[in-house]
């Protein structure tokens, strides 16, 4: 790649791609921006420059789409508007270099070779990679944009991952339709009416239904864990709740008791009692201390519990770096205000714990239900929502957003958990402490929601589903085959291409001589 007028550009495109996610969603914008990518890529001859072409481009995907970590740092981190501007470049330019590396890769080993299918395997490669790599950060996924378009029908087939991968070999299949002006390129194309068929699919099925609320409690972020805000905040959501018994499972957000677990234990035993009369399920956010005389006495998880005509404990597994855990804390403890954040020590949880139990009383009979829980940031990972569905009739999420405010970080998570339930074909209900707080249906379409930063609670009727989505079953290898079929033929062609210059030069070496 040459020039700052490449660069630029490139930065310009990546700053663009972020307006086809939520909450705009200007899909074609994304694909315009991935154009520009691919353009620049192609006309790279070395690892250095294809490095260069994918880490800013990216540098400006992730400036831009993870902007509103601004607010947490600044306005409720403590931390100086130009430091915390400093801290996301910084961010942003570390997300970069995981693109920069993979597709460094793919120039290394494959060259151009296959390029229209090698970029799009690459694409998904760096965004796998990024989901799991360091904990992971699954954001800003390409297939996200896609959400609402004939494009969705496919993320029950190939999750959000495959979504992506179809995007980017829509734009590479187009650019050599232009480039050659062969019509078979645009057979691609095909994959997008394909997706509208497969959105009339179900692939689940109704065996109930439960009455759900959620509740609001719009409790102001700066104010939530002080003392004196233990009693109305308590208060209020025994309020809300009380309006609601004629509900099958009422739902608080992420942390909604900024009480530890027993602490708040005697206020749960007495909303318990009127809960099992009324057949309620409440599920709340809750910190959880090991007791004295565990091995791990004193050290906490963020957890949800299921009380009343329901039980189960959940503790979180994947844990937001310096939100709920400092990593090299004996090092970077005490820098600055943003690293002390409240709440920020918490155990990861571990894998395969049970599901929530959720109880429907009738007069003839009583069923039970499980439910999936997810905490604030882990709706986010395809994978671990998909594994975790598996035997559940509905999910649920919890999040605290507030430390967000109204910027684009709550609206990229809302839509993230709305591909989650279409992935897996499952009803959602999310609960957040200021917004936003919806129930979803199985198709990813949000039936009802409240609105941003009001004390409320939404209602409404959930169906409870059973059966597996494709991808559920298959997860993620059918990509993982079709990349490898992809990069080995990519690689034989590059091989038998040089091996076919060697030999002309063989065969004109000794005619040179004479």
């Amino acid at each position: 790649m040459a020039g700052w007028a490449a660069r630029a550009l490139l930065l310009l495109a990546g700053a663009l791609f972020p307006l086809a996610l939520a909450p705009l969603f200007w899909w074609p914008v994304g694909l315009l921006s991935i154009a520009v990518f691919v353009h620049f890529l192609l006309q790279t001859d070395n690892a250095r420059s294809a490095f260069a072409t994918a880490w800013w481009f990216s540098l400006g995907k992730f400036s831009v789409g993870i902007s509103w970590i601004y607010v947490s740092m600044h306005d409720h981190g403590g931390t100086p508007a130009l430091l915390a501007v400093l801290m996301i470049g910084l961010f942003a330019a570390f997300l970069a270099t995981f693109p920069g590396f993979w597709f460094a890769l793919r120039q290394r080993f494959l060259g151009q070779s296959l390029a229209w299918l090698t970029i799009p395997v690459f694409w998904f490669l760096h965004e796998w990679f990024r989901s799991w790599f360091m904990t992971g950060f699954p954001w800003l996924f390409a297939g996200d944009a896609h959400l609402g378009t004939w494009l969705s029908g496919w993320a029950p087939v190939f999750g959000s991952y495959g979504l992506s991968f179809i995007c980017v070999l829509s734009v590479t299949a187009l650019y050599r339709f232009w480039q050659t002006h062969q019509p078979a390129f645009l057979l691609v194309l095909l994959l997008w009416p394909a997706g509208l068929l497969l959105e009339q699919q179900d692939w689940t099925h109704k065996t109930g239904e439960l009455k759900v609320s959620a509740v609001q409690g719009n409790i102001p972020q700066d104010q939530k864990w002080q003392r004196e805000w233990i009693s109305p905040t308590i208060n209020a959501y025994f309020q809300q709740t009380s309006e609601h018994w004629d509900s099958d499972l009422i739902l608080w957000p992420e942390t909604a008791m900024t009480l530890l677990l027993d602490q708040f234990q005697p206020y749960m035993d007495d909303m318990a009692i009127e809960a099992q009369e009324t057949g309620t399920t409440v599920i709340t956010g809750i910190p959880y201390r090991y007791p004295r005389g565990h091995e791990l006495a004193g050290q906490f998880h963020n957890s949800v519990i299921a009380f009343g005509n329901g039980e189960g404990i959940y503790h979180k597994q994947n844990l937001v770096p310096f939100g709920e855990y400092v990593p090299l804390q004996a090092l970077i403890r005490g820098l600055i205000p943003f690293f002390d954040l409240d709440m920020s020590s918490f155990l990861h949880g571990p894998a395969n714990q049970p599901l929530l139990k959720v109880g429907k009383h009738s007069e003839s009979t009583e069923e039970l239900y499980l439910v999936a829980p997810y905490i604030c940031y882990e709706i986010a990972y395809p994978q671990l929502v998909s594994r975790m569905a598996q035997d559940a009739d509905f999910l649920i999420t919890v999040s605290n957003d507030a430390w967000f405010g109204d910027s684009l970080g709550p609206k990229q998570h809302m839509a993230l958990a709305q591909m989650r339930a279409l992935e897996t074909g499952r009803w959602l209900l999310r609960s957040t402490n200021t917004g936003i707080t919806a129930l979803v249906d199985n198709k990813g379409r949000m039936m009802s929601r409240l609105p941003y930063e009001q004390r409320a609670t939404l209602s409404g009727t959930a169906e409870m589903r059973q059966g597996k989505t494709p991808y559920m079953i298959w997860e993620l290898w059918p990509l993982y085959v079709l990349s490898l079929l992809i990069i080995g033929a990519a690689w034989w062609l590059r091989r038998s291409g040089r091996a076919r210059e060697m030999a002309q030069a063989d065969n004109i070496a000794p005619v040179v001589e004479r």
